[in-house]
């Protein structure tokens, strides 16, 4: 009985496992179906055909070369399209996008693209950009985009207009020029995961005029859920980090965006307008950040409908070129019993003021700060209705320490500040 039991239990076994080996995942070249990478022949359609050969997941390699492309490249479920020589700058394998129009790439669930980049050598100019496509559109969930350089992109990765479920993505080691947004997710279920990515100056023109520069945006997303992010850099641009107030549907009229937890460790933020924005229902945590924002600019502006999963701001430096900015304001839309803010361990230099706590702030805990605001400005302002606050240990450099309309109703906290004027 013992060896009929074993014998039936390795058939079955075998027959368990027979359809998953029937699609042994494979490697092959697009070379091979006729892809020249010369920057001269179209080669969508030999790409194209290499990857719809792998019918159970598996790699198409892309030697060194350019690859002109007319039409998206489509990248059926389990496929990854792998170039060579990757590398943060000038990577061996490029594909390039002449005309307007399409996507590079389109990821399907569990598909991934890594180790090359993207040109768009038609939309080198940096005063006047033409709006593209996204360079790379997400159409299914656990898509991988890895080592991929952007040049000259309008958008560089996106999921489609009005959101879709890109969820448990990995988003590493991206870098480059982009004009309009770097990262846009929206719609995404399960946690994406954002790693790497620097975004930096290119295209030719004036940049002191340039597009990017009042409107470009590091990181955008709708509503989604966890999102955590990593050593992330962002030098010239408008916003580093925007949570929208609302869901981008197609029509714009979309409702409020709700989003889990963003966790954000190590940003490095060069020359924008704004640090972080904060609007829709969420919760973060920040942490281990230097923002440098220009003149009347803001650090981190959490200004959201609710703060429903708790909201930490620790370790960052918020600082000028030397012009009055703010560096920190608070201010929900809607009251909820789970509003709540804490700011601790954080520098403030040149704050006009250097927190802004706004008639909607409640239960904040302000900490073992150092806030120092320009001349005749307070280094913290506290308006009418802010309430349930603890203001404890600061230190405050300024003429005017605290200016505090709240009110005699308030119920605060404010003890052990020391003040440097």
């Amino acid at each position: 009985m013992r060896i009929v039991f074993v014998v039936l239990f390795v058939v079955l076994a075998a027959m368990i496992a027979a359809p998953a080996m029937s699609d042994v995942p494979k490697s092959v070249s697009a070379a091979a179906f006729g892809a020249k990478g010369d920057g001269v022949t179209d080669d969508t359609a030999a790409i194209q055909k290499a990857l719809d050969s792998l019918t159970g997941g598996g790699i198409v390699n892309l030697p060194a070369g350019r690859y002109l492309l007319s039409a998206a490249l489509s990248i059926p479920g389990g496929v990854t399209l792998l170039g060579e020589g990757a590398r943060w700058e000038n990577t061996a394998t490029g594909l390039v996008v002449p005309k307007n129009g399409f996507s590079a790439v389109k990821l399907s669930n569990g598909s991934s693209v890594k180790a090359m980049a993207i040109s768009y050598p038609n939309n080198q100019d940096v005063e006047k950009p033409e709006a593209y496509p996204p360079a790379i559109l997400l159409e299914g969930i656990n898509p991988s985009v890895e080592s991929i350089v952007f040049d000259c992109a309008w958008i560089g990765v996106s999921t489609p207009p009005g959101g879709g479920n890109a969820g448990q993505g990995m988003f590493r080691d991206l870098t480059g020029f982009v004009h309009h947004c770097g990262i846009h997710l929206s719609g995404c279920r399960d946690v994406n995961r954002i790693v790497d990515v620097h975004w930096f100056v290119g295209g030719r023109g004036d940049h002191g005029k340039s597009y990017y520069r009042q409107n470009r945006v590091g990181f955008e997303f709708g509503d989604v859920d966890g999102t955590i992010m990593e050593r992330c850099f962002i030098i010239g641009g408008k916003t580093f980090f925007h949570q929208l107030a609302l869901k981008d549907t197609p029509d714009g009229k979309g409702a409020p965006a709700h989003s889990l937890g963003f966790f954000i460790d190590q940003s490095w933020i060069e020359d924008v307008q704004n640090g972080f924005i904060f609007e829709g229902a969420t919760g973060f945590s920040v942490s281990s950040a230097n923002i440098l924002v220009r003149k009347g600019g803001v650090g981190i502006s959490v200004r959201p409908n609710s703060l429903f999963y708790n909201a930490t701001i620790s370790a960052v430096q918020v600082r000028s070129f030397g012009e009055p900015i703010v560096g920190f304001e608070y201010d929900t839309k809607n009251p909820h019993i789970r509003n709540r803010l804490s700011i601790a361990d954080c520098q403030v230099v040149d704050g006009s003021p250097a927190l802004h706590l706004g008639p909607g702030a409640i239960r904040a805990n302000i900490h073992d700060n150092h806030f120092q605001a320009v001349p005749d400005k307070p280094a913290i302002q506290i308006d009418n209705g802010a309430d349930l606050l603890v203001i404890t240990n600061n230190i405050l450099s300024a003429k005017q320490p605290i200016k505090d309309e709240s009110g005699k109703n308030a119920r605060k906290n404010i003890s052990g500040n020391v003040v440097e004027k």
